[in-house]
């Protein structure tokens, strides 16, 4: 699962083979969450307001990164 972004104290992954629409998995403390990359809206798990409008901000920020390493990471 690597590590592509660390930033606020949030890590985001991406896993190989991973499945689904494309999102990526949001960690902060004993928080974790995975997030959609087309909204940067939080599909499951839980994060703090703060942490989760972050996380949305840097996936509406690096959406076309994001999905150029989701598509390689899936392919």
């Amino acid at each position: 699962m690597p590590r592509i972004a660390f930033f606020f104290g949030i890590s985001i992954y991406m896993y190989m083979d991973d499945h689904g629409v494309p999102h990526c998995h949001a960690m902060y403390g004993d928080y974790a969450g995975s997030f959609a990359i087309e909204s940067g809206e939080c599909l499951a798990g839980q994060m703090p307001p703060t942490q989760a409008k972050k996380i949305k901000s840097f996936i509406l920020n690096n959406q076309v990164e994001l999905l150029e390493k989701w598509n390689e990471l899936s392919g």
